[in-house]
């Protein structure tokens, strides 16, 4: 995820600025859960709730039906087109509105 992607995503909850940090840590920074828990001394089990809180949010500022899956992928200039072309015939062939 991107910091814009969590941002809009984060601005959908309410969580408080401590705890967005540390899921932003995890999903853009790339920082490991247990780290990022220890470091904000947080549980691990409560920064797992708040991900999986963001990621919801990420789906449902996105139109993503909650049983979808979002994934990043790098590819070759090329192939861009045609992976976010498979996106929107997903969400076309589900009736979602597309982008």
């Amino acid at each position: 995820m991107n910091l814009a992607e969590f941002m809009d995503a984060a601005a959908s909850t309410r969580m408080t600025q401590h705890v967005r940090d540390g899921v932003r840590m995890v999903l853009v920074d790339g920082m490991k859960a247990v780290a990022a828990a220890k470091l904000l001394d947080m549980t691990p089990q409560q920064l797992q709730g708040a991900i999986k809180r963001i990621k919801a949010a990420h789906k449902a500022v996105q139109g993503t039906p909650e049983n979808w899956e979002c994934v990043t992928v790098c590819v070759p200039p090329e192939l861009v087109e045609t992976v976010r072309e498979v996106g929107r015939k997903a969400k076309r062939d589900a009736g979602l509105s597309v982008d």
